[in-house]
């Protein structure tokens, strides 16, 4: 799931609007989740199905690469959360080698309040990530992860209705 590919420094007039749609879909509060959504997707960022998600106040999508980001359907992302693209590889000694992962977020998934996410990662169906939680690992499906770094909790139980 990981593209190791190197981050190029680009400045273009298409990099500007996204940071200012990314900028208003994150900073007005009042402003409906799945409007949000709408926004983040003009923006770049892959969605499934908008209208069935909802992206809390003050969610940061990576404005670098937004397009590397794919979310699913009744996803909802809580406030305050934080979703990288783009990396810094800690084997060089300077700051100018930075990569760039796909973040994929499977539909039905929790994500909690201040979460940061940092790695190219996959979240599976169903999953449940505990508030103030630093992602940098691959996700199960319906299981319940938290903490810094996220660690697997426990496994959910889903009833079919």
């Amino acid at each position: 799931m990981e593209n190791r590919e190197v981050l190029k420094k680009n400045y273009s007039l298409k990099r500007v609007f996204r940071k200012a749609i990314m900028f208003i879909a994150s900073k007005f509060p009042f402003m409906p989740g799945n409007l949000r959504a709408r926004l983040f997707k003009m923006a770049g960022v892959k969605f499934t199905n908008v209208k069935t998600n909802f992206i809390g106040y003050n969610v940061y999508f990576d404005d670098l690469n937004p397009e590397l980001i794919t979310v699913g359907e009744n996803t909802i992302i809580t406030e305050g959360t934080k979703i990288l693209s783009h990396f810094l590889d800690v084997s060089y000694d300077d700051f100018d080698h930075q990569y760039l992962g796909n973040v994929f977020i499977d539909c039905n998934v929790f994500i909690g309040m201040n979460t940061v996410i940092t790695k190219p990662i996959s979240i599976g169906k169903g999953a449940i990530i505990g508030a103030n939680s630093v992602v940098t690992m691959d996700i199960k499906p319906y299981t319940i992860n938290g903490g810094v770094p996220a660690k697997f909790i426990k496994e959910r139980k889903i009833y079919k209705k």
